[in-house]
């Protein structure tokens, strides 16, 4: 028996309504293991190049990985993957709360969506299939509404609901699909592709369990990792406080950005204090935890008087603090509540939807646009004036018309060089973190397929950093000083890039490796699934992951030179702990692509690399 997998897709083709199960075959689950790895596979296969992202032709995918709804904690993780209209890349979305896991209690690994619906509707997956239903009377209202909506139809609570709102109706290049109301597929505009097949939400129900192959095994690692999690100092700062956590220590790092990144530093901003982890969590009213997390980094808050009330929102992450908060100079804590509540009711990501205020900011102190075309003074710090902003973008009113595309779109209407203060790779906003003093975060920006993705660097940096609490055996090159030989760093770059692929198409949070936990992630994919499986084979599948979604971006005709750090972020930085450090980003990406076995120029992974990688019938595709 193949543990880990239900076995069956879901295909719906909203032009003509038709929904069919398909087969999954253990060849390609093994090839590909699940979330952006299996998504990537179907995609490249079954959707023409140049496809547009809005249009009938551009599919949409639901994917869980092998581990996604087992009992191994912090196993709740799906990816939504598409053609990005935001960037017109290869676009994959994490999340996690209890929409994966019960989308496998259903009896589906994976669901993708083609077509466009002549009217709004929503689908409905059960045990039995899926069918199609009139969502008319949904379309307008927020995610919040939609999924208790939803529920309230279905009289049953545990139906799991993801869904769009008002900014993906509107086709929001910035607009995110919102699960189970706080949990959130934010980035690349996958709202977006969404709301193009009026499509608003996604419901499931089910009852069955994810099968095991060696329980005994499981069981042992299980055990081993809730040891571990709870003995962490880590993931105890994160279950008090969830990612607000690191604020402060990003902050006094040089890695978190002020003024839409032209500071960064204590010096930048010395009230950031105020949006620190305890002050963040003044206003908890209740934890919230994803499918089978012992952690639980999320929370509920309520602001219960003033301008900026809100009841039961989602707790701020460390991205939207920035975001809201120290990007746009503002300390104000309850406003940056507030307009992340916005967001996720109106399905707009936080991340892009602060650095296009922040970035109109310094358009307006510059005065090439005023209060007459805003409507407000969006000064620095203008709180009042941030949460309006952000109101007009998720209802594309007024100038947030203009601005609800993010900073690329927003900088070619204004014009008059709006250009130079953009900041973005490709058309999408970087996360908060500045790639100088993690310059692995910085090819995670400009070297994944998925540009400006700050979580792509994530195990480059805990390698770099000689932190990565991987087990030994996955060491095979040396560790390398923060500032050490930028030529020298693409094997280690390469190993983080594939470990990370394996790791996220599992369906495991990104967390569980933080703070020194060691995640036996191969023993659990081979406790789960059966196979006699690797670490040297688990690493060859994240590395055929991660080539093919490079190959899916060279299919659009995409171009290496075109993912590069704006200037502001790419210069040696002007203050904090690194002033004065230039990191040489283009000699980092020569190396990791020269370690991937990929040319320099075109990006192009050479035919020998696809043959090792059994990507061999790409060859004509990329070589001609």
């Amino acid at each position: 028996m193949l543990g880990g997998y239900m076995g069956k897709m879901l295909l719906v083709d909203l032009t003509d309504g038709t929904i069919k199960e398909e087969p999954l075959q253990e060849e390609v689950c093994r090839n590909f293991i699940g979330g952006p790895g299996l998504g990537v596979r179907i995609l490249y296969e079954r959707m023409k190049a140049g496809v547009a992202p809005l249009g009938a032709e551009n599919w949409l995918g639901f994917v869980t990985g092998p581990l996604t709804g087992t009992s191994i904690p912090m196993s709740s993780r799906f990816t939504v993957v598409t053609k990005s209209p935001l960037t017109g890349t290869w676009a994959e979305s994490n999340a996690g709360g209890y929409f994966g896991p019960e989308l496998k209690s259903a009896g589906y690994d994976a669901i993708f969506i083609s077509g466009v619906s002549s009217k709004p509707v929503y689908l409905l997956i059960h045990e039995g299939g899926g069918e199609l239903k009139d969502a008319k009377h949904l379309w307008g209202k927020d995610t919040v509404e939609t999924s208790d909506a939803i529920q309230h139809e279905m009289g049953d609570s545990k139906v799991r609901v993801a869904c769009i709102g008002p900014a993906g109706e509107k086709l929001s290049l910035i607009s995110s699909i919102v699960v189970d109301k706080w949990r959130i597929a934010g980035r690349m505009g996958v709202g977006a592709v969404m709301g193009s097949k009026r499509l608003k939400a996604l419901a499931v129900r089910g009852t069955k369990k994810v099968p095991v192959a060696n329980s005994a095994s499981l069981a042992s690692l299980r055990k081993d990792l809730l040891e571990a999690l709870k003995a962490s100092s880590f993931m105890q700062s994160m279950r008090e406080f969830g990612t607000p956590t690191f604020l402060t220590g990003n902050v006094k790092s040089g890695t978190t950005p002020f003024r839409n990144w032209s500071l960064i530093g204590e010096e930048a901003m010395p009230s950031y204090s105020k949006l620190d982890s305890a002050s963040v969590k003044k206003y908890r009213v209740k934890r919230h935890g994803c499918f089978g997390c012992p952690v639980g980094c999320g929370a509920i808050v309520s602001v219960n008087s003033g301008p900026y009330k809100v009841s039961e929102a989602r707790n701020p992450e460390y991205e939207s603090l920035a975001s809201f908060g120290t990007l746009c100079l503002n300390d104000n804590v309850e406003s940056v509540i507030k307009a992340c509540d916005i967001c996720n009711r109106y399905g707009m990501d936080a991340i892009s939807a602060g650095s296009v205020i922040a970035f109109t900011m310094e358009c307006f102190e510059r005065g090439i646009i005023g209060k007459e075309e805003l409507g407000v003074e969006l000064t620095w710090g203008n709180h009042r004036a941030i949460v309006e902003m952000v109101e007009k973008m998720g209802r594309r009113e007024g100038f947030g018309d203009v601005l609800a595309d993010g900073v690329k779109k927003a900088a070619e209407r204004i014009g008059h060089g709006a250009e130079e203060w953009a900041i973005h790779v490709h058309g999408q906003e970087p996360g908060m973190i500045d790639p100088r003093p993690m310059p692995g975060r910085g090819i995670g920006y400009v070297a994944d397929p998925t540009p400006g993705r700050h979580t792509q660097g994530t195990s480059m940096t805990m390698l770099e950093r000689g932190a990565s609490p991987w087990p030994d055996v996955v060491f095979r090159t040396p560790k390398l000083a923060l500032r050490g030989d930028f030529s020298a760093k693409g094997p280690l770059y390469a190993l983080g890039a594939s470990y990370h692929q394996l790791y996220g198409s599992s369906g495991m949070c990104l967390f569980a490796q933080f703070g020194g936990v060691a995640v036996p992630l191969v023993g659990f994919i081979a406790a789960v699934t059966g196979w006699d499986f690797s670490y040297s084979e688990g690493l060859t599948t994240g590395r055929r992951i991660y080539t093919a979604r490079q190959a899916f971006n060279l299919r659009e005709g995409l171009k290496p030179e075109e993912f590069r750090l704006p200037g502001r972020i790419s210069q040696a930085a002007p203050m904090g702990p690194y002033a004065g450090e230039a990191v040489d980003f283009d000699t980092l990406r020569d190396s990791f692509f020269n370690a991937l076995n990929w040319d320099l120029q075109s990006g192009k992974p050479y035919p020998k690399e696809l043959v090792d990688l059994h990507l061999e019938h790409l060859i004509d595709d990329l070589w001609g």
